[in-house]
């Protein structure tokens, strides 16, 4: 890696969420900035009130914050927009409905002085609207993976490698030689009106290591996802998890098949499949509704990677944008 990075981009991508894109900026700005910080806020289209809120923190803001319009719908498209015109050494994402901790930009500050490690991310806590559903496992359990729709994540106390897991986009951060090399979050995975698609940081973690580059948790950065009541019903979660199988379905596309296949369904997700069909009821019937919920995902993640497989769902496949603008260079 290059010497030690001057200056941090902090990016935020927004979308009709005035009042919690508010929060976020406010817990943005008490974070310790340094020469060459910067923030960048990305409208993606917002009818609400965002353009005043935004207009009220760049007369707050104590380093400069750049307001960026994307009128193309889709998270990762607003983020290509504003991973081009950054100008820090490092690129820090959140989320407009989330609130860092106060020392969260020293935190990775710290972690990234480590020349080795190319990205980190740290955990998501929850603000909850309505209170913790009683299906979720505790905080001290590891959330577990019913935790993944309410997109939290916590993976201890100790740094780490990443290794095979992933970090989320709510709280990731990564050097922008990085990001020239491998590209950016890919617009066919990223999150969409309309959909749960949700892939991008998964697949954007995995193509950081699969280049040869070192991805690190970090625990002290920290920051709180606000969860609203309709994301924590069944429904929701159940929609979640068949979209993370169509998004499952097309990282797969591309990778020599590991196991055994029907039809384009590896063994294992029918037996899955078969196994939740008949057991999800039955535990639902007896008021185990944790267990219940984790059988039905089985079958919803199934579907999800069947319909992709089979093309009753089509992705619109894109070059990630600082990937064609590095290999454009490097022709």
């Amino acid at each position: 890696m290059d010497a030690t990075p001057v200056g941090i981009s902090v990016i935020v991508a927004t979308y009709n969420r005035a009042a919690l894109l508010n929060e976020c900026l406010d817990h943005l700005r008490r974070q310790h900035f340094e020469p060459g910080d910067e923030l960048i806020v990305v409208d993606n289209g917002s009818t609400d009130d965002t353009f005043a809120v935004i207009r009220r923190h760049q007369c707050l803001s104590a380093v400069p914050l750049r307001h960026l319009e994307e009128a193309t719908p889709g998270k990762s498209r607003a983020l290509s927009r504003a991973i081009a015109v950054a100008s820090g050494d490092l690129l820090a994402f959140t989320d407009d409905d989330v609130t860092v901790e106060t020392d969260w930009l020293d935190a990775i500050r710290t972690a990234m002085a480590d020349r080795d490690v190319a990205l980190v991310g740290g955990p998501v806590e929850p603000r909850w609207e309505c209170g913790a559903p009683a299906w979720l496992p505790s905080h001290q359990d590891g959330y577990g993976r019913l935790a993944a729709p309410l997109a939290l994540l916590d993976y201890g106390p100790r740094a780490a490698d990443l290794g095979v897991r992933t970090v989320l986009g709510a709280n990731l951060a990564v050097r922008r030689e990085v990001v020239a090399r491998v590209g950016g979050f890919a617009p066919h995975l990223g999150k969409l009106r309309g959909t749960l698609l949700s892939g991008e940081d998964h697949d954007f973690c995995r193509r950081v290591q699969a280049a040869g580059f070192r991805a690190a948790y970090c625990p002290e950065a920290r920051v709180r996802h606000w969860v609203p009541a309709n994301r924590v019903r069944p429904r929701y979660v159940l929609g979640w998890f068949f979209w993370s199988g169509i998004t499952n379905a097309a990282l797969d596309e591309h990778d020599a098949p590991l196991t055994r296949s029907i039809s384009g369904l590896p063994l294992y997700l029918i037996r899955r499949f078969t196994i939740g069909l008949i057991a999800a009821p039955a535990a639902a019937l007896t008021s185990r509704t944790a267990l219940a919920l984790n059988y039905a995902a089985d079958v919803a993640f199934t579907a999800g990677y069947a319909a992709k497989c089979w093309g009753l769902v089509k992705l619109r496949r894109a070059v990630p944008a600082q990937a064609a603008r590095a290999a454009g260079g490097a022709a």
